[in-house]
């Protein structure tokens, strides 16, 4: 009877710790699907061809906090913004002879690592032919703290919960090893 007491014991300590590992590292995953979708926009010149901005662009992709670069031209944003706002009412679009966005071909960055972003916007914004840099600063720093604090709690807690399996287990054993000598 002794031994199954011993056992469901061990098994609950190991239970809870893979219950609580679970929940964190679940938790760690969706704040990093959300870092990974975080974005910085460079918007360029007036009057720069496609192909000096792409020339920009094979500049910026050397940058080792980089994780990927999608060029969106200035057909491409009109089209975006078409589906987007007129939606159901297209024929309000065609009242437009040319492109309005004709000069907002940019670039859509996605980090590695989203703690760079505040240097890589720095080094944006002195690259020439860029004439303005959008991104999302109170969302970095927010998702930044966040995966800090859970790194710091969940750390503190998974030592508790190690420090309160190996002292149940301990206990166990040397009564478990107590009873046996009687």
């Amino acid at each position: 009877m002794f031994s199954l007491a011993s056992i469901a014991t061990m098994a609950a300590c190991i239970f809870m710790f893979g219950i609580f590992y679970i929940l964190v590292f679940n938790v760690n995953a969706m704040v990093q699907d959300a870092e990974e979708s975080v974005a910085i926009t460079v918007f360029f010149d007036e009057g720069l061809t496609e192909d000096e901005i792409k020339a920009i662009g094979g500049e910026i992709e050397k940058r080792t906090e980089i994780r990927e670069m999608i060029f969106v031209s200035a057909e491409e944003a009109w089209e975006s913004f078409k589906d987007v706002y007129f939606e159901g009412n297209e024929e309000y679009a065609d009242g437009f002879s040319e492109n309005p966005l004709a000069n907002s071909a940019n670039y859509e960055i996605y980090l590695k690592d989203i703690s760079k972003q505040t240097s890589l916007v720095k080094y944006l914004q002195n690259v020439e032919g860029v004439r303005d840099v959008k991104q999302s600063q109170s969302v970095a720093e927010t998702l930044t703290e966040f995966n800090r604090i859970l790194s710091i709690v969940s750390g503190g807690i998974i030592m508790i919960l190690l420090c309160v399996a190996i002292f149940l287990i301990n206990n166990t054993v040397a009564v478990g090893i107590a009873v046996r000598k009687e």
